[in-house]
């Protein structure tokens, strides 16, 4: 009997010695976020920096947006555009629509388009989020090839808890294929850079010349609106909403474009398009409504202001998001070595920055 008690005791004498060997002899403590070993006078509150009132709130986060690619593309600017994303390293992309030149009825070119287009996108690390461009879906056939690929043409979704509403400018009933036609026909010309015959097309073609002069005008369909009116009551709440759409309706408002706008009134929004090529920023209602330069898309023969390629980044903070455009030559890698700047591009009239090198004197010249 002794013998089986020494047995029992010296048993659990094991387990428990094994269970006391497993358990830390004290609980971890969590790394923290900010440290230093070296010492400070207590009382004393000199310290080599400001503060301390980091900008790491977990709620908060940071995105990309890219912008049209085609109408009339200038080759290999787009994917440069997104190899400098990656570098940004953001949580996710947002675009503003136009991948593909498209406005064709051919299925086997439309794919091969967008091929081309998955394998230039399938570099970014993050998500990117897709918006229809009139050079997406232009007709019946165009609309079933996206919806092969992207179910829907309109969606939403909620990111810590900001909603992003993306709109279909490209909703009603398409135009007869003689126009389409057409039109297809004046994008050829402006792919390769003739906008005089493209325009000398419209005026030979009253048919033509009446679909673009009107086509601006309904760009939202009642259905539409009615889908968004219900998601932008269903999320009353949220602390920001982003309406992501390509054509910036704001410009030509309609009747169903006003009621969304409307709609958005007593809560904190910012609405982002693009179409136009070149970057336009205004405030309505006391919110920033921004059109987007492009990623690589033509641009008019008379330069204007705010023809760039460019990415915006927004950093989604507690009070609203702060925006930065970043312009796509001045994104480096660190194997990348400028050329010398001087400057002159980026100081003057149109830009908040004085220009500083303009009067560099010029270096000594050696003695003979």
């Amino acid at each position: 009997m002794f013998r089986q008690f020494t047995a029992i005791g010296l048993g659990i004498a094991i387990l428990t010695t094994g269970a006391a060997c497993d358990q830390p002899q004290q609980a971890d403590q969590p790394t923290p976020i900010f440290s230093t070993s070296d010492p400070y006078a207590d009382g004393n509150f000199a310290r080599p920096w400001t503060h301390l009132d980091f900008t790491n709130d977990p709620d908060n986060f940071q995105f990309a947006v890219i912008t049209d690619r085609t109408g009339g593309h200038r080759p290999g600017v787009f994917p440069a555009i997104l190899k400098k994303v990656n570098l940004m390293q953001p949580e996710f992309v947002m675009s503003v629509g136009d991948y593909i030149e498209g406005y064709t009825r051919d299925e086997n070119r439309l794919r091969n388009e967008w091929a081309e287009v998955d394998g230039m996108i399938s570099v970014l690390d993050a998500p990117l989020f897709f918006v229809v461009g009139n050079h997406d879906v232009a007709n019946e056939v165009m609309e079933d090839v996206w919806r092969e690929r992207a179910a829907k043409t309109q969606y939403h979704f909620v990111y810590k808890n900001v909603l992003f509403l993306i709109l279909n400018t490209e909703d009603p009933a398409y135009p007869s294929h003689e126009v389409q036609d057409l039109y297809a026909d004046a994008m050829v010309f402006v792919e390769n850079g003739d906008l005089a015959s493209a325009i000398k097309l419209g005026r030979e073609n009253p048919l033509l010349a009446n679909y673009v002069s009107e086509s601006g005008k309904v760009m939202i369909g009642d259905s539409q609106a009615d889908w968004a009116m219900s998601i932008l009551d269903e999320y009353k709440d949220v602390r920001w909403t982003f309406v992501f759409l390509h054509r910036p309706l704001w410009t030509r408002p309609t009747p169903n474009f006003t009621r969304i706008e409307q709609a958005l009134q007593g809560r904190g929004f910012t609405m982002m398009a693009g179409h136009v090529h070149n970057y336009t920023y205004e405030q309505r209602q006391g919110q920033d409504f921004i059109s987007m330069g492009t990623n690589g898309g033509m641009w008019d023969t008379s330069p204007k202001p705010g023809e760039m390629d460019h990415i915006t980044w927004i950093t989604m903070m507690d009070d609203g998001p702060v925006f930065a455009n970043l312009v796509a030559t001045g994104i480096l890698a660190k194997d990348e070595i400028p050329a010398a700047i001087t400057g002159a591009e980026l100081c003057g009239d149109f830009y908040d920055l004085p220009c500083l090198y303009n009067d560099r004197p010029s270096a000594p010249t050696a003695p003979e």
